[in-house]
């Protein structure tokens, strides 16, 4: 039942957007980035759901990466205003990386609201988030090569749906208190 309203918000959203000039250029892109340590590569790999070209505030073309949410607007909010806690458009950003961008890079949500509230989430200066991200993963490598144990961090609902609980264990981790 709620559909056309969805529906009807997004194309006023897309229609805003492409009217401030940005422009599609793909979706679903399967990205991929090496990335380098002392110690070897790491293979970095996600789908992208949206690459629009678009220009920046200040009229310059950019590269645009776009994650659709259809969480709560105030949960998308909450994640470009957290920074460097919420990694999935840094992690994006360094996808991007590969074959080298010729643009500036941006890098948004948008959520889509089932009350025909469609809004983007841009995150601010994501260039220096990836390069935040891609420095703590090569870190963790780096003290993982030198026989450091790493915490599982186990934060939050997102345990809920993690493929991984089982491997981190974190149902039996207060089982010996």
């Amino acid at each position: 039942s709620g559909w056309p309203q969805l529906r009807e918000g997004y194309l006023r959203w897309l229609a805003d957007h492409e009217a401030a000039g940005a422009q599609f250029a793909q979706a679903e892109q399967d990205r991929q980035h090496s990335l380098v340590l002392a110690q070897g590569e790491v293979l970095l790999v996600g789908k992208l759901d949206r690459i629009d070209h678009a220009p920046t505030p200040e009229g310059h073309g950019a590269t645009l990466v776009i994650d659709y949410k259809t969480e709560d607007n105030n949960k998308t909010k909450a994640r470009v205003a957290e920074g460097t806690e919420d990694t999935q458009l840094a992690f994006y950003a360094a996808l991007m990386q590969e074959g080298g961008a010729a643009q500036p890079l941006r890098a948004a949500y948008v959520n889509v609201g089932e009350r025909g509230e469609t809004k983007i989430h841009e995150a601010p200066d994501v260039a220096l988030l990836r390069d935040l991200l891609l420095a703590g993963i090569r870190q963790d490598f780096d003290r993982i090569a030198q026989g450091a144990p790493l915490p599982a961090l186990g934060e939050g609902s997102i345990c809920d749906w993690c493929a991984a609980r089982g491997l981190c264990r974190k149902d039996f981790w207060d089982a010996g208190r």
